[in-house]
Formats: structure tokens, C-alpha cells, sequence
């Protein structure tokens, strides 16, 4: 998937903080295992190393939000996770995921990443 020139905006733009979800990066790990994505971790390591990309990790917040939160159609564990990660945090979530962008979770600030 390629960003579009919105989202690509939004995450080059220096005065926002970028960060990535140590579940995703989990989730970007069983896809590599699996013949499904190609990824070089070296890579992403040096983005959180030199602060340009900041790791975000899966705390009490996310978890009480997971717990609390609605149900979304047909989410697979991770897309419910990540969602409550960005809710809890008051956090705007880029994703191409039909599922959560149509989801409609109170509190979900989100931008189409194709967009």
C-alpha cells in the first residue's frame, strides 16, 4: 500500500509526532514470517533510534479501552487493539483498513491512509 499525499503530509509534517504501535510491529513480524510482507526492521529501528518515528507500546490505558470498547465487525485482534491504543491515547490512527475506518468507535480519530 502506498501512502497518499494527505496522510504523507500529515506524517512528514514536523511538528507531528509520528509513532508506530509495538503491535504492529508484531503483527509486520508474523506477515514477514509468513512469505506475506517484506520489511527491513534495521530500517525501522533507525527511524525510532534517530526519533524521527516514536514507539508506542501496548500499556493498562489500551487494555481498559479494549476491554470497555464496542465490538467491531469482522476486526481481527490486532485492528481492535491498535484502535483502543489510539482512543486511549487521544491519538489519530492513518490506516487504509476499510474495517476501522468505518467503524464509527467513539473517540476514533482517524485518516484514510490512500487518502
Amino acid at each position: 500500500m502506498r501512502l497518499g499525499t494527505r496522510s504523507r503530509s500529515v506524517i512528514a509534517n514536523p511538528s507531528n509526532k509520528v509513532y508506530v504501535s509495538n503491535l504492529s510491529i508484531f503483527e509486520c513480524s508474523i506477515k514477514v514470517k509468513l512469505g506475506k510482507l517484506k520489511i527491513e526492521f534495521n530500517d525501522v529501528d533507525k527511524e525510532i533510534s534517530e526519533g524521527r518515528l516514536l514507539e508506542l507500546r501496548y500499556d493498562t490505558l489500551a487494555a481498559r479501552q479494549f476491554v470497555n470498547q464496542k465490538n467491531m465487525l469482522q476486526a481481527d485482534p490486532f485492528d481492535f487493539a491498535i484502535t483502543a491504543q489510539a482512543i486511549s491515547k487521544n491519538m489519530t490512527l492513518v490506516t487504509s483498513d476499510n474495517n476501522i475506518l468505518n467503524s464509527g468507535l467513539n473517540g476514533l480519530l482517524v485518516i484514510d491512509a490512500q487518502t
